[in-house]
């Protein structure tokens, strides 16, 4: 049943009471008008609104959302908190940009919450600043992977590989058979999705963020991160990414994969339900199926968890009772769970129920949950750059610079997003 409070107004502000079904009981002033700083376009998302209509009816409250220009969101707020323009809440990706706006000093610490054990494991890290929980995860997520035509596979009696050599095997018996065994938009730069080859390699060495972010190491010293460049500049020379990979753009993505042309893509599930284009092409979306992606960084392959926004509370702020109650409100499984009923996304929760799974991700469960990794390189290592990363990787894959010459490029690009983080 769905639960409701009373507003008792008596000239004054009311108080009123919720029970939540995370076992925290939180308490709010009726009639208060909270400020939400976020971009726009994640503001309008429907789960979104949903969740904040059904606050302000609940809770008697008003939440003044005060969208910002999609391109320059981040710039503008940060501009804000500079000058002591601070929100009631905030919503931010929990990546390493975050730390521009003093998250220990602005934002509330929600490490004992008890609705932090209700997080997938796979996202609690995108939560957490310092080993302190600094938001909630309240968010579209997905499983990215490996997307190969299951039809293409076992017309040609391909096994869905699980290590890294049965992959390059697979990818070699397509090309014999005429197939691209890999569509990938490498002129579009982010595409190349190289942080699937770092994210298995952080998370059995956290350190290695803090060596980074510390300026106390370089990737050269990571022997992974060679490797990857190395398969890839292997790959393109095989012939896995075809003969028109460097001028390939994400736009022709759905062309590619439905008409058989190339047999496979690094991705996330959700994409075949928001942008695949199922009605045009022989291949349709249920034709696909996930398998981890393999970039010669490890042998069993990787899946990767989706990076989420966090909802934030200003914790100097003079409605900061109530701004937590929001977000208490927003962590109780009744609520999140009709605010997301039919989204097509993974679980942010581990007692989310009514979202949508794709079916990628239903017939190959068992796989994902056990090889799936929380995103780490590009949330984590300050001054990841997922675009200069992947152009870097394409004057590799087309022969214009050696592995070690990759690996500086990359690597000075991060290192001077450091030094100018540094200096501010």
């Amino acid at each position: 049943m769905k639960k409701q409070m009373a507003l008792l107004l008596t000239g004054v502000f009311a108080i009123s009471t919720m029970v939540l079904g995370t076992g925290v009981t939180a308490y709010a002033e009726g009639g208060q008008t909270l400020s939400l700083y976020g971009n726009a376009d994640d503001l309008a998302k429907p789960y979104m609104q949903k969740i904040i209509s059904m606050w302000e009816e609940a809770s008697g409250n008003t939440i003044d959302q005060q969208g910002l220009d999609t391109d320059n969101a981040e710039t503008i707020a940060l501009t804000k908190f500079t000058t002591g323009d601070i929100p009631d809440l905030y919503i931010h990706f929990g990546n390493s940009n975050l730390q521009n706006f003093n998250p220990e000093e602005n934002f509330v610490d929600w490490t004992d919450a008890e609705w932090v054990s209700d997080i997938q494991d796979s996202v609690l890290p995108q939560a957490t600043y310092n080993g302190k929980i600094i938001g909630l995860p309240f968010w579209e997520a997905s499983n990215s992977g490996c997307f190969y035509n299951k039809q293409i596979f076992e017309e040609l009696g391909i096994k869905q590989p699980t290590t890294q050599a049965e992959f390059d095997a697979a990818c070699d018996t397509l090309l014999e058979n005429g197939v691209q065994p890999i569509y990938l938009a490498a002129a579009d730069g982010w595409p190349i999705l190289y942080q699937f080859a770092l994210d298995p390699v952080l998370t059995d060495h956290p350190e290695y963020v803090e060596k980074l972010n510390a300026g106390e190491m370089k990737y050269a010293d990571i022997p992974e991160f060679s490797d990857m460049c190395e398969w890839f500049r292997s790959a393109a020379e095989k012939g896995y990414f075809g003969k028109n990979f460097a001028s390939d753009t994400w736009d022709y993505t759905s062309e590619v994969l439905g008409t058989g042309e190339a047999a496979m893509l690094f991705c996330w599930d959700t994409w075949f339900d928001t942008d695949y284009d199922s009605e045009s092409f022989d291949y349709k979306a249920e034709d696909f199926g996930i398998m981890p992606v393999f970039m010669g960084s490890c042998d069993e392959g990787t899946y990767e968890g989706g990076n989420v926004n966090l909802m934030m509370a200003n914790k100097n702020g003079d409605k900061v009772e109530a701004a937590k109650d929001f977000i208490n409100f927003m962590a109780d499984p009744e609520n999140y769970n009709q605010a997301f009923d039919g989204v097509s996304t993974a679980a942010v929760f581990k007692q989310q129920t009514t979202n949508v799974n794709s079916t990628q991700y239903e017939e190959n469960k068992e796989s994902v949950d056990k090889l799936i990794r929380a995103s780490s390189a590009q949330p984590k290592i300050v001054g990841y750059n997922q675009g200069e990363g992947g152009k870097a990787l394409l004057q590799l894959m087309s022969g214009d610079i050696t592995v070690e010459e990759c690996v500086k490029l990359i690597d000075e690009d991060r290192i001077a997003t450091l030094e100018s983080f540094a200096q501010e």
